[in-house]
């Protein structure tokens, strides 16, 4: 609704409702509602932190691992960076192309994959990933709220600052994750009884994601993404259809927009041939 460019704009709309509210309870404007406008308040100082988040995390979401995974298993980065390409390999601009590139080379995607499934999974994983039959196995899109955040500790980042690669590979710590019942934004076709949100197990979900992203996460984040599910038991996502505050509700009416009254078709009189 609002353009957000940085920090500042967030802080202005928001100390601009603060304001407001703060003054209804000066003037005691509806003081039978003091203690929500008291909460609204509230959700005030927490919009100014959380959105601020959630627009550093629309730039860094997925994440090298999640990217590295789909680009070697089929997921939406494959094949998406120029490094594949023959005709840009061969230009004199590779360079100044592959730096504003999205995606990943191959190479750098299976050192970043390896890497993290030889310090972060376990044995058995290990030893299937060293195969070369891994694909995925079920794409589904999910809501999630987050329910935990492990940071790696020291010794897990030495760890991975002593893997010798150019750009660097990232620590990964994990992300933990519960079901959330959506934006409730459901395709037009469904019925008010119809629901795509087909799991919904209460069951806590982990995704690996590098540190800097996990500086970003809080509890109660929302978010709606598309997961894949590799052969070998790893689970990453690729495509990130929407991120929420942790005091987002869903409204009822907000499945009328864009709604029209139905009315009558008007038809062109048919014409009468003169015989």
């Amino acid at each position: 609704m609002f353009p957000i460019d940085d920090q500042k704009d967030i802080e202005l709309y928001t100390s601009t409702i603060r304001n407001f509210l703060n003054y209804v309870l000066h003037h005691r404007v509806c003081e039978e509602y003091t203690s929500d406008v008291l909460a609204a308040r509230k959700v005030c100082s927490l919009a100014e932190k959380e959105l601020w988040a959630i627009k550093q995390l629309e730039k860094k979401l997925p994440g090298d691992f999640n990217i590295a995974a789909s680009t070697l298993h089929g997921g939406r980065y494959e094949n998406l960076h120029m490094g594949t390409a023959p005709w840009a390999v061969e230009s004199p601009e590779y360079q100044e192309y592959a730096a504003a590139d999205q995606g990943l080379e191959v190479r750098d995607a299976e050192m970043i994959f390896k890497t993290a499934i030889a310090f972060a999974g376990d044995d058995d994983m290990f030893i299937e990933a060293m195969k070369a039959d891994i694909h995925i196995v079920k794409t589904t899109t999910r809501c999630f709220e987050v329910a935990g955040i492990e940071r790696p500790d020291l010794l897990t980042a030495s760890q991975y600052k002593s893997v010798p690669h150019v750009r660097g590979i990232k620590a990964l710590g994990v992300l933990k994750l519960k079901h959330w019942e959506g934006p409730k934004i459901i395709p037009e076709d469904f019925t008010d009884d119809e629901d795509d949100q087909t799991n919904k197990s209460d069951a806590i979900e982990s995704f690996w994601l590098e540190d800097d992203i996990l500086q970003l996460c809080y509890i109660g984040l929302k978010m709606e993404i598309e997961v894949h599910e590799l052969n070998i038991g790893v689970k990453f996502f690729d495509r990130l259809h929407g991120l929420y505050c942790s005091f987002f509700v869903a409204l009822p009416n907000e499945k009328m927009l864009g709604y029209k009254e139905s009315g009558k078709t008007s038809f062109p009189e048919t014409q009468k041939t003169l015989g």
